[in-house]
């Protein structure tokens, strides 16, 4: 091999790697609905002083049926409900990009993959909904799946996007192909409380059985117990699912094989995991556990009800009551940082991407920078 040859393996090899995109593509950040963005690095307890509102647009129109909903973030865009349907967004100006109207729809879920906008939305007059999928880039519709039956919620993980539905009114889990929006499987009689995937297992409740965990790719049931389990959120790898049931004590367990890693009486309906803490939304506070055993390390008081913290790189963001101030931490001490006095709203969760954060309270979306 020539010296010169050489020379360019090496320099090639000292080059360091671009950083992960901070990017938010599903509600909970991703498919395990961890609520941690670990690639977050612009938005730090040195800068947070300085963010001003820059933009805001409003997340729905004036039938009662619309709702707003939580922003995603990733692909150079912001994509959001707005009057009449979803769009995509600037993040620096709010400057709209496309628009897809949705008459007499409402949006129940949004989730970015495989270069689409997948949406699960719902009739306004009737019991139907529709599973579809948009080009990210260009808001062209791809395809669209009329469900004939009432869906809750989804969840977007290797390849598929599962819903949660009740054909005939009964309970089922269901898995559409991103590539084309054909079933894949179903499974009648199981419901996915909190449904997510941790390492592209989901966790499914079976009435008067139990619980077991599935494979998103096939439904095919890795594990089941007779516990009561639901996820209430994952860990950042997918090892583990943290769950709450019937004792009301929030339990981490072995995402493969469902073995209690541990167990504690703190109530939680969510979680937000980083993989070294777990923070859990309790009454206004925000507690900081130990991911090991559980164990109780710090709280956050809030000035109102506490909603679903967030963890974006080194700092923890926890909204509260309705227009209350955002509470803006360290993540591993709990100390107080400067910034925080934008108003949250404890039903929405921030999102926090590309150096910005954004907050909504179900009718506006407002961008801080």
């Amino acid at each position: 091999m020539s010296s010169v040859l050489v020379a360019v393996l090496s320099a090639a090899l000292t080059v360091p790697l671009p950083a992960p995109a901070s990017e938010w593509k599903q509600p909970g950040y991703g498919p395990g609905a961890t609520y941690y963005n670990p690639s977050e690095t612009r938005l730090t307890a040195s800068t947070t002083g300085a963010v001003k509102p820059r933009w805001s647009i409003a997340t729905h129109g004036a039938p009662v049926c619309e709702l707003g909903r939580e922003p995603l973030v990733a692909g150079g865009a912001v994509y959001s409900t707005d009057p009449g349907g979803v769009g995509a967004y600037e993040p620096a100006t709010g400057a709209r990009r496309w628009h897809v109207n949705l008459p007499k729809r409402g949006v129940t879920r949004m989730a970015l993959a495989e270069g689409k906008l997948i949406t699960l939305t719902y009739a306004c007059e009737g019991q139907n909904s529709f599973l579809s999928a948009y080009n990210s880039r260009t808001g062209a519709r791809l395809w669209d799946v009329p469900l004939g039956v009432p869906a809750q919620d989804m969840v977007v993980d290797r390849g598929m996007a599962v819903v949660d539905t009740r054909p005939d009114f009964a309970l089922s889990t269901t898995a559409y192909r991103l590539s084309n929006g054909w079933r894949a499987w179903r499974l009648t009689g199981t419901r996915g409380d909190g449904l997510l995937s941790a390492g592209g297992r989901l966790l499914l409740r079976t009435e008067g059985q139990g619980s077991r965990a599935v494979a998103i790719g096939t439904g095919a049931t890795v594990w089941q117990t007779h516990e009561d389990w639901y996820a209430v959120g994952s860990d950042p790898n997918g090892a583990r699912f943290y769950v709450g049931g019937k004792s009301g004590g929030l339990s981490a367990v072995n995402a493969a094989t469902g073995a209690i890693i541990w167990r504690s009486s703190w109530p939680a309906p969510s979680v937000t995991a980083d993989g070294r803490y777990v923070y859990v939304p309790r009454n206004r506070s925000t507690i900081a556990l130990d991911a090991r055993n559980g164990r109780k390390l710090w709280s956050v008081h809030l000035p109102d009800a506490a909603g679903q913290p967030v963890r974006a790189g080194r700092l923890l963001y926890s909204p509260s009551g309705i227009g209350a101030p955002l509470s803006i931490v360290d993540a591993v001490t709990g100390k107080a940082v400067p910034g925080g006095g934008m108003p949250s709203y404890q039903y929405y969760a921030p999102t926090v991407a590309y150096g910005r954060l954004f907050l909504t309270d179900g009718g506006r979306l407002q961008a801080y920078y």
